[in-house]
């Protein structure tokens, strides 16, 4: 049964894969070794693939090759999201953004894709199409979320955004796996599974940018709330009968106010946190991830689904 340490391993190897890939462009069109910037981060998608590559029996390299293709998407989306937030800072450096401005930004992520197709593509034909599809879906979920700024939604709608936005990647990083694993009974399973499992995520991103630290996150905090977005933690807080009302006067008052004044965004996240809002939006996420065991219960490898299922709870109780 692969260990820890062989999924540790494997994940340097698509570290190494895709710094391979980078490396071989031409310094004229884009010179990475100049840009410090993590083109991998935490891994989480790439984990995920290679884990549900386990739990199907479709380990090897067609498998790390789905990794680095969805990390080089996952990057990609990160560096365009940069531009619309104007973030400085990124997986504990400072962004692309803040280091080449909006152009240089957008048409790094525009090349990443172009190379993360590619990969797809090599792992498996149908893999490509699959992945454009995917792309299609985030940035369906990033036009509605921008749509949306300012403007209050619904728990459900917030759902849907993370689904569209989170869970569209995750839900082609199964899909990839059970192509692999050529387990076309399984497709179903394999969709249900990653689309929960990255909406599960993005609900404890959307946790992190309340509870966490910037330090350990690797990117800036309270950043949703400073660009007028609604997640959970502060839509549960707005519909509490005796939060709701300082908590709508707050966002009213970092409406009506300059950008630069971070006093409303702090006391609104401390009543967030205090109330509980934020605890109560990470159970809702370990909720959804307990309620797929009885669909990894359905992968032939039983280590491997035992893997995959640890990985979920893993999850749940990450800070950052």
């Amino acid at each position: 049964m692969p260990t820890t340490r062989d999924l540790e391993d494997a994940l340097r190897a698509i570290n190494d894969d895709i710094a391979a890939s980078l490396s071989g462009i031409a310094p004229d069109v884009f010179d990475f070794k100049a840009h410090p910037f993590s083109f991998l981060g935490k891994a989480a998608r790439a984990r995920f693939t290679l884990l549900a590559a386990r739990a199907l029996g479709s380990d090897g390299p067609a498998a790390a090759a789905a990794a680095a293709a969805a990390e080089l998407t996952h990057t990609a989306s990160l560096l365009h999201d940069d531009c619309l937030d104007t973030a400085r800072y990124r997986r504990g450096l400072p962004t692309l953004y803040d280091q080449l401005g909006v152009n240089g930004a957008i048409l790094v992520g525009d090349l990443l894709i172009a190379i993360a197709f590619e990969k797809a593509g090599g792992a498996a034909p149908e893999l490509q199409g699959e992945l454009v599809r995917a792309v299609r879906r985030m940035t369906e979920g990033a036009l509605i979320e921008e749509n949306s700024r300012g403007k209050k939604i619904s728990a459900a709608e917030a759902e849907r955004l993370s689904a569209l936005k989170t869970g569209a990647l995750f839900r082609w990083c199964a899909l990839a796996a059970c192509h692999l694993a050529r387990r076309a009974d399984l497709l179903e399973t394999c969709a249900k599974l990653g689309e929960e499992i990255g909406t599960a995520f993005q609900i404890i991103d959307d946790v992190l940018d309340f509870e966490g630290d910037a330090g350990a996150c690797g990117k800036e905090t309270l950043k949703d709330i400073k660009e007028g977005k609604f997640t959970l933690p502060l839509i549960l807080a707005l519909n509490d009968a005796a939060a709701g009302p300082a908590a709508q006067k707050l966002v009213a008052a970092m409406q009506a106010g300059p950008a630069a004044d971070l006093a409303q965004a702090l006391e609104l996240s401390g009543l967030v946190k205090a109330g509980g809002f934020a605890a109560a939006a990470r159970a809702s996420a370990l909720e959804k991830l307990k309620a797929l065991f009885p669909l990894t219960d359905r992968l032939p490898d039983k280590a491997g689904a035992a893997a995959l299922k640890d990985f979920l709870l893993a999850m749940a109780e990450r800070k950052a």
